[in-house]
Order: C-alpha cells, then structure tokens, then sequence
C-alpha cells in the first residue's frame, strides 16, 4: 500500500464505484478505501473522510487525467453557481426555463438573511425564503423579478 497515492475523494460509494470501473476498463488498478463504512454508516462519510480512490502512484497522472476526461473530476468553472435575474414579461411563460425552454424545472428555496437573524436572536422559525429556479435539462439557475 505505500505505493498507492489517494487520487480523488468520493462523498458516496455509488460515485467511487463508477469511477473505479471507468478506471479499470482502461488497464488501471484501484482500491477503495472506506466504501464499506460508508455504506453501513452513511453519515460517516464526513466524519470519515469520504471514499478514497487509490491507484498506484505510476499511474497517477494518468489516472487524474480519465477521471477529467471521464468527467467525475469536477473543474472550478463547473462548480461555480451562477443564479441569474431575468425579467418576467407577457411573452415569457413563468413554468418554461428561459433558455432551453423545457417544462422540467423546479424551485429551490433557501432561507434569506432575515430568517436566519430571526432564529437566532428571537428562536423563531418564519418561513421566509427566497426562491431559486433550476432546469433539470441545461442545469441553470434563475430567479424571476416582475417587470416594470
């Protein structure tokens, strides 16, 4: 195992197995490590460390550049959340995403700055959120404001 370098970090098994068989097909040896504590006990996961990808540290390089490749290595720009304000008007239909147009989107609500001063200082619960749409097609998010 001293020759083994930890290549990536999985929150779920499920995740690190599909990764591990995207590895293996391509000739590269993996082990898992911690997979089945998680399975068992999912709220570990953090405690834990997460599941932990080790291949030999030969292909390391190679391995780091299929998972980006493969697309289970996420880069800074794929992360980054960007939640635009788009003008709600006559022509645009409030239940179609305004890009891709699809009908599968949804709402997010999260709560604003209010609620949370609110819990803490007085430990009431109101629910006051702000509400976040996403497409489930192109995967952007947006917030509609009233036009005037």
């Amino acid at each position: 195992m001293n020759d083994f370098k930890v290549i990536q970090v999985f929150m779920y098994p499920q995740d690190a197995y599909l990764a591990k068989a995207f590895l293996e097909s391509e000739g590269i040896p993996v082990f898992l490590q911690d997979e089945l504590t998680t399975q068992v006990f999912n709220f570990y996961s953090n405690a834990i460390g997460g599941v932990k990808m080790l291949v030999p540290s030969t292909e390391e390089e190679k391995a780091v550049e299929l998972l980006k490749e493969g697309g289970f290595v996420l880069t800074k720009e794929e992360t980054e959340e960007i939640i635009e304000v788009i003008s709600l008007t006559k022509e645009k239909n409030k239940k179609h995403c305004p890009y891709c147009h699809s009908t599968n989107i949804g709402e997010e609500r999260k709560p604003n700055f209010l609620t949370i001063t609110l819990i803490f200082l007085l430990g009431l619960i109101l629910p006051i959120t702000s509400k976040t749409f996403v497409c489930f097609e192109c995967t952007k998010k947006w917030k509609w404001r009233k036009h005037r």
